[in-house]
């Protein structure tokens, strides 16, 4: 804006001064300041309203273009000659105009011409400057999808080679559950239950994490049933947990384990032995998504030392799948911890 008002000003005191020079008498300030208002006016006006509507709003730019600048210059010509009329009380200007004099007619077109011209060098500059901030733009903002990319694939890398270097032989892990099962079920139907369970989510984690698939949502679902079953086993029923299930769960895909690993932190770092507070798994798909809720007590003291790691990991998985679509919130007082997840699917 100052830099604006600066050019202008220099341009009016350069004009003046050749003016005063030149012819040695200069008309009133108020002719002066409604002249060149009025070709401010123009000049920006052609910039902003004329060019702008036909380059950006319009299919054939260059001829609506050219064709409402000649109605600009028509409008403008006719404005600055009735206010020559008004200002000298008619007079010359005004028999100039009744016998159509060419001479005042092509005095103002040229005046009016070279404003029109620096608008379109001026329009022309703005336009260059802002081609090349929306290229430099599209640039960095490429770049950063490329490096976006870069990353993604670098952990993925990690991730998998982090995989095959800890992969232990699935069909002896299930042999040797197997043998348990079989050696123990005799002795201890709880038991024998408890290592078929294990046996079973054990198949699910392994299975499921091989590829980057998404899993039906029933059978997260059925997972999570059998996780809370075997702690029941192992705490011999003295957990209180509900677990309540709304909407249409048939046709919903979810990442395998995200579910899981969150009632699983429940049941391991939660007190669930409490009848009158016991915990809670709220599970609801809806045209919002899905909704998924896990509170419980919090164990005065735990055997089980909270390392965050698998929270960790379900954030890294959310952001990597569920870019920008997905809401982890972890709430908690004294008493109370509560997960709030929602996919938006």
């Amino acid at each position: 804006m100052f830099r604006h008002l600066l050019v202008w000003a220099l341009f009016i005191l350069y004009e003046l001064a050749l003016i005063n020079i030149t012819v040695g008498l200069l008309a009133s300030p108020l002719q002066y300041v409604i002249y060149y208002a009025l070709n401010i006016f123009l000049f920006y006006g052609n910039a902003h309203i004329i060019l702008d509507f036909a380059f950006f709003r319009t299919s054939r730019p260059y001829l609506i273009s050219i064709a409402l600048i000649i109605l600009e210059l028509l409008f403008f010509l006719w404005m600055k000659l009735h206010i020559d009329v008004w200002l000298t009380g008619g007079g010359p200007v005004r028999y100039a105009l009744d016998t159509m004099h060419e001479k005042i007619y092509l005095t103002n077109i040229f005046r009016e011409i070279f404003f029109i011209g620096f608008s379109i060098a001026y329009w022309s500059m703005l336009y260059m400057v802002k081609f090349k901030e929306r290229n430099h733009f599209m640039e960095k903002e490429s770049l950063r999808q490329i490096t976006r990319s870069l990353e993604l694939e670098n952990k993925f890398i990690t991730a998998e080679n982090a995989f095959l270097q800890n992969q232990i032989s699935p069909h002896l892990l299930f042999n040797t559950l197997n043998f348990i099962f079989n050696a123990v079920h005799k002795l201890s139907d709880r038991a024998g239950k408890g290592v078929m369970l294990l046996s079973e989510l054990m198949r699910y984690s392994l299975l499921s994490s091989q590829d980057n698939r998404m899993v039906p949502l029933l059978a997260e679902i059925g997972q999570i049933d059998k996780l809370i079953e075997l702690s029941a086993l192992r705490f011999q029923g003295e957990i209180y947990l509900k677990f309540t299930k709304k909407g249409k769960l048939k046709e919903v895909m979810i990442p395998p384990l995200i579910l899981l690993t969150l009632v699983e932190n429940m049941l391991k770092h939660g007190d669930l032995g409490d009848r009158s507070n016991s915990g809670k798994i709220d599970l609801e798909v809806n045209q919002n998504g899905l909704h998924f809720t896990t509170q419980n007590l919090k164990r005065k003291s735990t055997p089980y030392p909270s390392s965050g790691v698998g929270l960790k990991n379900i954030k890294k998985r959310l952001a990597n799948l569920f870019p920008e679509r997905h809401q982890l919130a972890v709430t908690e007082n004294d008493s109370i911890y509560k997960i709030t997840l929602t996919l938006n699917l």
